[in-house]
């Protein structure tokens, strides 16, 4: 979806925080968050975000 821009990393970093809820939503285990699963999420999203960036 959002593969076709070229967003920079604080584009990137908004939409991350946009997102925050929904994240926090699939980090619960057991009725925790669980901060390694948030991290992994945020990540993933950031490199499939910014990886057709021409370097």
């Amino acid at each position: 979806m959002f593969n076709d821009f070229s967003l920079n990393d604080q584009e990137i970093l908004k939409i991350i925080d946009d997102y925050q809820n929904l994240i926090t939503k699939y980090s619960m285990v057991d009725g925790k968050i669980n901060e390694d699963i948030e991290q992994e999420i945020k990540l993933f999203i950031f490199k499939m975000l910014s990886k057709n960036r021409k370097k």
